[in-house]
C-alpha cells in the first residue's frame, strides 16, 4: 500500500514538474509585418541600387520570397530576379557577357535598418563585389576542333568554372569563348563562329536545349558536322544529359544542314 502511495506521489511530482516547464516554454515568435514591410523596401531600393550583379546585368523581375529573424533585430530576406547576362558583378571588359536570362536568389541581411550583407546565389558577395571562394571551382571538358594524323576531329580541354551553378550553361559559354591562346598554340580550333550568341538554355527530362543566334548556321558537311560534335559532346559529359537537341532562334528543324 505504501509502495503505490509513493509510486502515486512520484508521478504527480513528475507531471507537475512537466507541466511548469512546458509553461514556462517561450511561444514563437511571429515576426513583426510593419517591419518586415519597411525592410523589404529598404531591401528592394538597395538591389535596385546596389547590387552590381542586379544593377550591371540588366536585373529584372524582382520578387520578395521570405524574411526571416536571424537574432534581436537581425533579419535575412531573401529575393528571386532576372539578369539578361550570365556571370556576377560588373561586366569587365575582357569578358564575354552571354546574353540569356539568368536566375538568382539573393539574400539580404539588414539590421537596425541597414543593408550589412548581401549574397547572391550563395557564392558572391554583393557589398565587397568578389566571389566568396574564388578558389573553388569546377572543372569541365569543353570540346575544340584539332588536326590529328592528317584528320580534323573533336577533342576535349580541360577548363575550371569558379561556381557549380547552372554548371551545364556556363561550360557552353566557355565552348562559345573559343579555344585560348596557348590551345590555339596547341593546334586547337572552333568550327563555331565567334559571334554567336546562346539565347537560352534548359535542361528537361535528359534533354538539354541549347538555342543559338543565327550565326552558329553554317553549311558544308565537314564543318556541320564539327559544330554538333562540339556542341553535343561538351554538353553530353554532364549525368543530367542523355541528348541535345539544338537549336537556332528557335527552329530545331533544317537547321545546320551541309
Amino acid at each position: 500500500m505504501i509502495n503505490k502511495l509513493l509510486i502515486g506521489i512520484v508521478i504527480i511530482v513528475v507531471v507537475v514538474v512537466i507541466g511548469f516547464a512546458i509553461s514556462t516554454l517561450e511561444a514563437p515568435e511571429t515576426l513583426d509585418d510593419d517591419v518586415v514591410d519597411e525592410y523589404i523596401t529598404i531591401v528592394e531600393e538597395w538591389i535596385g541600387e546596389n547590387a552590381k550583379t542586379y544593377t550591371e546585368r540588366g536585373g529584372s523581375d524582382l520578387e520578395y520570397i521570405r524574411a526571416v529573424e536571424v537574432e534581436e533585430d537581425v533579419y535575412e530576406l531573401t529575393f528571386d530576379f532576372n539578369a539578361n547576362f550570365a556571370g556576377y558583378g560588373e561586366v569587365g571588359e575582357d569578358e564575354m557577357a552571354a546574353q540569356v536570362i539568368t536566375p538568382h536568389t539573393i539574400v539580404v541581411t539588414v539590421e537596425d535598418g541597414e543593408v550589412f550583407k548581401a549574397i547572391t546565389n550563395e557564392v558572391y558577395d554583393e557589398i565587397n563585389e568578389e566571389m566568396i571562394d574564388p578558389e573553388a571551382g569546377v572543372k569541365v571538358d569543353v570540346y575544340f576542333a584539332i588536326v590529328e594524323d592528317g584528320m580534323e576531329e573533336v577533342s576535349s580541354v580541360e577548363r575550371e568554372l569558379s561556381t557549380s551553378q547552372d554548371i551545364e550553361e556556363n561550360t557552353v559559354y566557355e565552348l562559345l569563348a573559343g579555344p585560348t591562346q596557348d590551345e590555339e598554340d596547341e593546334g586547337y580550333f572552333t568550327a563555331i563562329d565567334e559571334g554567336t550568341i546562346l539565347l537560352s538554355f534548359h535542361v528537361e527530362n535528359g534533354v538539354a536545349y541549347p538555342d543559338f543566334s543565327s550565326e552558329l548556321d553554317a553549311s558544308g558537311s565537314a564543318t556541320v558536322m564539327m559544330i554538333r560534335e562540339q556542341i553535343e559532346n561538351t554538353l553530353l559529359q554532364f549525368e543530367n544529359v542523355e541528348e541535345v537537341e539544338i537549336s537556332i532562334e528557335g527552329e530545331s528543324e533544317g537547321i545546320l544542314q551541309p
